[in-house]
């Protein structure tokens, strides 16, 4: 393995964590109505996703 890739590897987990950590403090710091509208969302994203990759047999 060569050293860059090691240090790409390091630089995406590193790219990671920090948006998972910016995210989760963001986040908690919006109202109650606010998350539940993003969840609801969410379940619709993913809902459709999955309707789309199951059609397309992925």
């Amino acid at each position: 393995m060569k050293l860059q890739y090691l240090f790409y590897i390091i630089g995406i987990i590193f790219l990671f964590a920090t948006i998972a950590y910016f995210s989760y403090n963001y986040l908690f710091s919006l109202p109650d109505e606010i998350k539940t509208i993003i969840l609801i969302l969410g379940v619709i994203v993913f809902f459709v996703l999955g309707e789309v990759f199951w059609e397309k047999d992925l």
